[in-house]
């Protein structure tokens, strides 16, 4: 086993940053809402633009389709439109405030949808989490141990003890649950006791005090089992290669808040991959991430994409899912297209400040990056609408 996982690094690369974006503000319990502080990471892409490596980031995020935008109009026939609204499930300030056009669009839709109305009850998300041991331990009794090597367990040590967890305590974890739960910076943590204050969990919190329903498109326990799915090994490789970055993940996270900000979408895992020397093991395209494209994004796409469709046809829903669920081949802008809908870019520039569940203004305190052609560079923008 540990000989596995002297040469995992060497065959897959993982996408775990990308995971727990995916992650954060899934597993946070609790009544009320709770703001965490704010990052204070750098934005690895001015660094790429001085090292000429830039060009080659925007060239592979062009491929990509639908690669650009956050924000896109939905038109049925015969229906009043819908909106869809690509999300970042992290608890940084600068993402809850809601660009003006997004705002107008909330404001006037009669329903918000989002993945899973879960996150807003304490007792069924607890209830999904702990039903099935099966879903967040390891198998066969194993332990990380069986996983990982001498230096790789005693780094993990080393972290979980500043953070005040004994490694024994979680050892059986599965990586995915471990790194959700012990590995994410303290910015991007709900605070004890607090529903994760992301954008998520705040629309629907204004949603509720218009009176609009909320719906949502999964159940925590399918999302559960979707992550439990990935095969260990590859889970494995993710938790390695935190480990390896550990001292760089709040500038991945930084970067990552300040291209979905541009709406630069598909910027962000290739920016990542050639900023940070671990960034193929974090977000490369190897046989690790072909695994959480298939089974966190692409598979959920695609049921998000159909249990979409009649309430769709119906007009006047506003959907906020993650933005890495838009772009791509298997996106949700093209398979809601492959459905008949017509999907339309709607720019959305940053500037608009709205009221929190907490009831405090949301605005932008801290500098946001600029929405023009290119992702805080001078470069020209990549095409992709």
């Amino acid at each position: 086993m540990i000989e596995r996982a002297k040469t995992m690094a060497g065959r897959r690369r993982s996408a775990l940053p990308a995971m727990l974006v995916a992650l954060a503000g899934l597993l946070g319990p609790a009544e009320g809402f709770a703001a965490p502080p704010a990052c204070d990471g750098e934005n690895l892409v001015p660094g790429l633009v001085d090292a000429g490596r830039f060009d080659a980031v925007a060239q592979k995020a062009a491929t990509v389709e639908n690669g650009e935008g956050r924000f896109f109009e939905i038109e049925a026939a015969g229906g009043a439109p819908s909106y869809l609204f690509g999300t970042m499930h992290l608890g940084d300030p600068r993402l809850l405030a809601l660009p003006a056009p997004v705002e107008t669009a909330f404001e006037k839709s009669r329903r918000l949808i989002i993945e899973t109305t879960d996150i807003l009850d304490r007792i069924r998300m607890a209830g999904a989490l702990f039903a099935d041991p099966g879903l967040t331990t390891l198998p066969g009794g194993k332990t990380l141990d069986d996983y990982l090597t001498p230096d790789q367990r005693q780094r993990l040590e080393t972290m979980l003890s500043a953070k005040g967890v004994p490694l024994q305590a979680v050892e059986r974890l599965q990586p995915w649950f471990l790194s959700s739960g012990f590995m994410l910076p303290d910015c991007l943590k709900p605070a004890p006791g607090g529903v994760p204050l992301v954008l998520d969990t705040d629309l629907a919190a204004a949603a509720k005090r218009a009176g609009k329903p909320v719906e949502g498109l999964e159940t925590a326990a399918e999302q559960l089992k979707t992550l439990s799915a990935i095969p260990i090994a590859e889970q494995m490789d993710g938790l390695v290669a935190l480990l390896a970055a550990e001292d760089r993940l709040a500038d991945v996270f930084e970067t990552m808040i300040v291209l979905y900000l541009g709406e630069h979408v598909s910027t962000i895992l290739p920016a990542i991959e050639a900023a940070v020397p671990e960034g193929g093991m974090l977000v490369g395209t190897g046989e690790g991430y072909g695994s959480f494209e298939d089974k966190v994004i692409t598979e959920r796409n695609l049921t998000m994409a159909d249990r979409l469709q009649p309430l769709l046809a119906k007009g006047g829903s506003f959907v906020a899912v993650g933005a890495l669920h838009l772009p791509g081949e298997q996106g949700l802008v093209a398979l809601l297209r492959e459905r008949g809908f017509t999907v339309t870019r709607v720019k959305a520039p940053m500037g608009a400040r709205r009221v929190a569940a907490d009831g405090e203004p949301v605005g932008t305190d801290r500098a946001t990056p600029s929405t023009g052609d290119s992702p805080q560079t001078d470069q020209p923008a990549h095409t992709n609408k």
